[in-house]
């Protein structure tokens, strides 16, 4: 007899992907307070004093803990969509998994069938309730989408991570030269002005998202701490409880 455990099982996993959340936040801060660091020099041939900003390399376990989080939350769902077919058979099929599609399946689609074969058809259609093609155009917002997103990244590729550019601001001086290099910022100020010369360095928020191919290029596909903590409140606090009904204790 298979094991009927309703969405306990679905919410440890939830437990699970918050602790990778919990630890990712963690080690962002920790990265974050350790971004950079500030050398300075005078080039008296030059007549400048330079400030030179090195920023550090993101850490790649943190791409390790995005995926980890990820695949707690899908795999999840996908333990719910076993529970929901197990009310209706004792041997539910292989491909049994909970759908996330960005366009309205087709009747004719046989993989979707085949993943929803056995699902209720009044819990199939809470699960259709919360498909991101329901968001339209905006399918690529929707919490589900990126959650997808994250996991067929993290299945085949290194997740790729970064921040965006530093805001630097510099004050007390007439002249500012900057020269920016990969992961460095040179500043160069008059050299008679270097002691009234004041830097303030801000580190933007990591980004995860789609690796990409040229230094220069643009991800299809990127996403802030923020937008974990949104699926993760949306899954585990408005999709997962809509299902409880249908396992009475």
């Amino acid at each position: 007899m298979p094991l009927r455990v309703g969405i306990v099982y679905t919410q440890m996993k939830l437990r699970r992907a918050n602790e990778h959340l919990d630890k990712l936040k963690g080690e962002v801060r920790r990265y974050r307070e350790n971004a950079y660091t500030i050398t300075r020099k005078d080039d008296l041939e030059k007549g400048a004093h330079i400030a030179r900003i090195e920023q550090a390399i993101t850490p790649d376990p943190l791409a390790l803990l995005v995926g980890e989080f990820a695949y707690s939350i899908r795999s999840g769902l996908d333990h719910l969509a076993w529970q929901l077919a197990l009310l209706t058979t004792d041997k539910p099929g292989r491909q049994t998994c909970f759908p996330i599609d960005s366009q309205i399946p087709l009747a004719s689609n046989k993989s979707y069938r085949e993943k929803i074969a056995d699902i209720p058809s009044v819990a199939l259609s809470v699960i259709e309730s919360f498909q991101p093609y329901k968001a339209g155009a905006a399918f690529k917002s929707h919490p589900l989408w990126q959650l997808n997103k994250l996991c067929n990244i993290d299945k085949h590729q290194v997740m790729a991570l970064g921040c965006v550019e530093f805001a630097v601001r510099v004050d007390g001086v007439s002249q500012v030269f900057r020269q920016d290099f990969d992961h460095i910022i040179e500043i160069a100020v008059p050299l008679p002005e270097k002691n009234s010369f004041k830097l303030q360095v801000d580190v933007p928020d990591v980004v995860f998202g789609d690796p990409i191919d040229t230094t220069d290029g643009v991800s299809d596909f990127e996403i802030r701490l923020a937008g974990l903590s949104k699926i993760y409140d949306f899954v585990g606090f408005e999709v997962v409880p809509r299902f409880a009904r249908f396992f009475p204790k």
